[in-house]
């Protein structure tokens, strides 16, 4: 009887051993099995983005398009799948590095871990970022204006 006990223990023992192993989450990645997630990261790291436009909110909700300068419009943003950025400038030298992760369930970027942007939008040939703040603005006359959101739109 007692080895007719001891055999029993060790089957059942066995079996919830074998059902708590069966349970165990797997260690995924970021993006694994996840498409929206992997699409996101195509999108964003599969060209070089340039800046095409930007727009303010005035306090009414009104988005005004502000003019660019040459040299922001010739900047390229190249975003690597290793979590890294660089912006480059028409001559193709480094105007700038950082990091970048999404989050937000891949609604938003990151930069630096410091400022954060919506995707307003995100596809194979435009991508939208958003930004809700209060915005200083300084124009050429020495002016400051408030806004309350910015949107820069790119292109490849």
């Amino acid at each position: 009887m007692i080895v007719l006990k001891k055999a029993t223990y060790l089957v059942l023992l066995c079996i919830t051993g074998m059902s708590l192993s069966a349970c165990k989450k797997k260690s995924i990645t970021p993006f694994d099995n996840d498409p929206i997630a992997t699409r996101t990261l195509r999108y964003l790291t599969q060209s070089t983005w340039k800046e095409t436009k930007i727009e303010y909110m005035t306090a009414a909700g009104a988005w005004i398009s502000m003019p660019i300068s040459a040299s922001d419009l010739a900047l390229s943003y190249v975003f690597n799948t290793n979590g890294t950025y660089t912006v480059y400038t028409a001559a193709n030298t480094v105007n700038g590095t950082g990091t970048w992760v999404i989050i937000g369930d891949n609604t938003q970027l990151a930069l630096n871990l410091n400022i954060t942007y919506d995707f307003n939008i995100l596809n194979d040939t435009a991508m939208q970022l958003g930004l809700t703040a209060q915005i200083p603005y300084t124009d050429a006359s020495g002016s400051v204006t408030t806004y309350y959101g910015m949107r820069e739109s790119f292109a490849h």
